[in-house]
């Protein structure tokens, strides 16, 4: 009887497991990739911004002239400050003393209409500064001359209770977070495209004057200068004791801290432009490239380069290392300056390690010169990778 019975739940079971394994099989299938987009949010402009996480809120600007305020799981819009031109810097989220504790409650940024704005998290501005700088017109990419390509903001920096930002006028200036009011400016001959870097009493930042600064963040008096030999549109990394930053000469520098003297130099031997910011992990800088159309991989201490990887656009972004990953953008443009040789758009994830490809995602074209492209530092979040694009979205993709 027994055997008799199992006999005739064989059919029974063999059904039952198909069930479960088409289903199974369904989840599989259903399971993002590596790259494929969860969620997106459209702007009305290109998005040169990088996204900042605070609380479950994503914030990033827009060529819209806009500041967003998105969900970080589905990238709806939770609200929007207009400004009066482009918003192309990246946040900063301010902390100040409530009772005994400390509660971030302000986001600073600033626009192309010249004015650093303090918004409260909910979105209402505290207060505006101005920049001194709306005058300066950009010139954006084009193939006609001058071919200034002058894309870039610099972001504030915020620390102990003062924000630090470059402006278009050429000035550093050092702001009091809670009111406002200007504590000191430094001078220099160009714009200020560059986010400053605050460590150990001091301000980096670099400028179109070709130079890479040192001042005092008290008082904004000046300790050093190092003439790079080219314009600076790259923000100085640290790392080691050491200031990593790369110029239009067409060279990246490592220079001393302390004194701003060139401990080594890596030459573009192609011509390219250094114009990513990099960033530095156990003992190596990353960097993109401009008609290298590279990522590059330094030996901090030497300059020898340990890998690169061909993005095949404009890596001027900055790129993200996280676990085992390096994640960079490149901006594709049409009619490039070289023949037989079509840009390409998008992000890229590679490994650390070999400099090897983990996985792509392109994003869509543009008319004009520029045709697309991501230059927003990625956000790496849990399971996913944020980021903006000049496609004018907003994208999450599966990391």
């Amino acid at each position: 009887m027994m055997i008799h019975s199992s006999t005739r739940l064989l059919p029974l079971l063999g059904a039952l497991l198909a069930v479960v394994g088409s289903v199974a099989g369904e989840e599989r299938e259903s399971t993002p990739e590596a790259g494929e987009v969860l969620a997106e949010h459209v702007t009305g402009g290109q998005v040169w911004s990088s996204p900042v996480h605070h609380e479950g809120v994503v914030f990033i600007g827009s060529d819209d002239g806009a500041l967003w305020a998105l969900d970080v799981r589905s990238l709806e819009p939770r609200w929007k400050i207009h400004t009066g031109g482009r918003v192309r810097s990246t946040v900063a989220v301010a902390a100040r003393a409530s009772g005994a504790t400390v509660v971030a409650d302000t986001v600073l940024f600033s626009s192309d209409d010249g004015h650093l704005r303090a918004v409260a998290l909910s979105g209402e501005e505290r207060w505006r500064f101005d920049l001194g700088g709306r005058s300066v017109a950009r010139i954006l990419p084009h193939t006609r001359p001058p071919h200034a390509y002058d894309y870039l903001s610099s972001s504030p920096v915020v620390h102990d209770g003062v924000v630090y930002i470059g402006s278009a006028g050429g000035h550093l200036y050092a702001v009091d977070v809670a009111s406002g009011r200007q504590r000191w400016r430094f001078r220099t001959e160009a714009p200020i495209r560059s986010t400053p870097v605050v460590n150990g009493g001091s301000v980096f930042f670099t400028g179109w004057d070709h130079h890479v600064y040192a001042v005092t963040a008290e008082e904004g008096k000046e300790i050093w200068r190092f003439d790079t030999g080219g314009i600076v549109q790259a923000s100085p990394v640290l790392g080691d004791g050491r200031l990593y930053v790369g110029s239009r000469n067409p060279k990246v520098f490592a220079l001393d801290r302390r004194d701003g003297s060139k401990i080594w130099e890596y030459v573009h031997e192609d011509g390219s432009w250094a114009e990513s910011t990099g960033v530095y992990d156990d003992g190596t800088v990353y960097m993109g490239s401009s008609d290298a159309l590279k990522l590059l991989a330094f030996d901090a201490a030497t300059g020898k380069v340990r890998w690169s990887y061909r993005t095949g656009g404009w890596s001027w972004a900055t790129p993200v290392v996280a676990d085992n990953a390096v994640y960079i953008g490149a901006i594709s443009a049409h009619p490039y300056y070289f023949e037989g040789i079509t840009l390409e758009r998008g992000l890229h994830a590679v490994d650390r390690r070999t400099g090897t490809r983990l996985w792509s995602v392109a994003t869509r074209a543009l008319p004009g010169f520029v045709t697309g492209g991501v230059f927003s530092r990625p956000l790496v979040l849990d399971d996913r990778v944020i980021f903006g694009a000049l496609d004018h979205r907003v994208y999450a993709v599966r990391r």
